[in-house]
């Protein structure tokens, strides 16, 4: 039974990254009907029920331990669609099982048919805001946090209690609205665009935390480390950062060193988490373990916060106007992630980005309405 929540959500993020029709799509279709199958005859049963009760997941009556980072995306992408009871009954052929996994993908209307029966829709609990503005941050949150930005290049202080109070800021704001992202976009201003993609970075970083079950300090652990993850290019002189052409040779080599000069400083930080140590150095490292920088010994994957906001970090710089680009619409971008998908970024991660970034947000901005 295990083993089929994690062929749904494997097929899922396989329909999102690639056309209906791939041959890794169909892959994964087959896998789902022959496990559906082994299931069934194990349990001398003709149906499957999947209840989603809250944070939990009730199989017969029986609730389903989330240990792995499948079965809780199994639940999360359960609940983004508003599905409660979700019944899978012997008999289940490819093009039903197309549709349903098409419509976890792309979020497309989701139907009963024969084999596949859909329970009761779950009721949208922020309801009373529905006609309000997504809830902003305060601005005694992140003006601090603004400053010390704005004036480490001088003082090389950081100081961690305004930014730790931030972070449970967007912890906050995103558990009271029915946007998966707040718009941030308002606050970017070319003199300060570390500041600004930090801050959309950590945003992105949490969303995609909370998508896979992730709460309480661990969460607040993985929005820190992305609010941190560039802290090493206040080091990088203004005229490289800012620099409208292609950075070589030396120039280059001083925007690569930002992330081990973050490292070491947020190593040398009193109070400063691991996490936030390891994300600041891996966040630039390769999925697939192939060169990129920092240089390392011995390929590894990087941790699961490093990947998030690896992803984070690309989206968010491509939808960004900066000194060297246009930005990109938000569709041109996620091609692009999903391109990158196996090699430069886990394709479990990016498929479950562009899931949870697209649900429900509003068509791409013109380059004007980004300023």
């Amino acid at each position: 039974m295990e083993q089929l929540i994690v062929q749904i959500a494997a097929a899922t993020n396989t329909a999102t990254l690639y056309p209906a029709k791939h041959p890794r799509v169909l892959q994964s279709i087959d896998h789902i009907l022959s496990t559906l199958g082994s299931v069934l005859q194990e349990r001398h049963d003709d149906s499957i029920t999947f209840l989603v009760l809250g944070d939990e997941l009730v199989v017969d009556q029986e609730v389903v331990r989330k240990s792995t980072l499948s079965q809780r995306q199994f639940v999360e992408l359960l609940k983004q669609r508003g599905i409660e009871r979700l019944t899978l009954a012997a008999g289940l052929d490819v093009e039903e099982a197309q549709q349903l996994i098409s419509a976890l993908a792309t979020g497309e209307t989701l139907e009963s048919t024969p084999h596949v029966v859909l329970g009761k829709v779950q009721v949208n609990l922020d309801q009373e805001h529905d006609d309000e503005a997504p809830r902003e941050l305060k601005s005694d949150l992140l003006e601090p946090v603004r400053d010390a930005f704005a004036k480490f290049r001088i003082d090389k202080n950081l100081p961690l209690g305004p930014m730790e109070q931030l972070v449970w800021g967007f912890i906050d704001s995103l558990s009271k609205t029915t946007q998966s992202i707040l718009p941030l976009s308002r606050l970017k201003e070319h003199d300060e665009y570390t500041f600004v993609h930090s801050v959309n970075v950590s945003m992105l970083v949490l969303a995609q935390a909370r998508s896979f079950g992730i709460q309480g300090t661990m969460l607040h652990a993985f929005g820190m480390a992305g609010l941190l993850h560039d802290i090493g290019k206040l080091m990088v002189p203004l005229s490289v950062l800012t620099k409208p052409g292609k950075l070589e040779g030396q120039e280059w080599a001083q925007m690569q060193s930002h992330t081990v000069q973050g490292a070491w400083y947020l190593a040398e930080m009193e109070g400063a988490l691991p996490l936030s140590i390891a994300v600041a150095y891996e966040h630039h490292l390769r999925y697939d373990g192939q060169p990129n920088y920092p240089v390392l010994k011995i390929s590894r994957v990087p941790n699961l916060a490093s990947r998030m906001t690896s992803i984070g970090d690309a989206y968010d710089a491509m939808s960004t106007v900066r000194p060297y680009q246009q930005p990109l619409m938000r569709s041109a971008a996620f091609e692009i992630l999903k391109k990158r998908a196996e090699t430069f970024y886990d394709p479990l991660l990016v498929a479950n980005f562009v899931r949870i970034v697209g649900l429900g947000a509003p068509s791409d901005p013109t380059p004007s309405e980004r300023l």
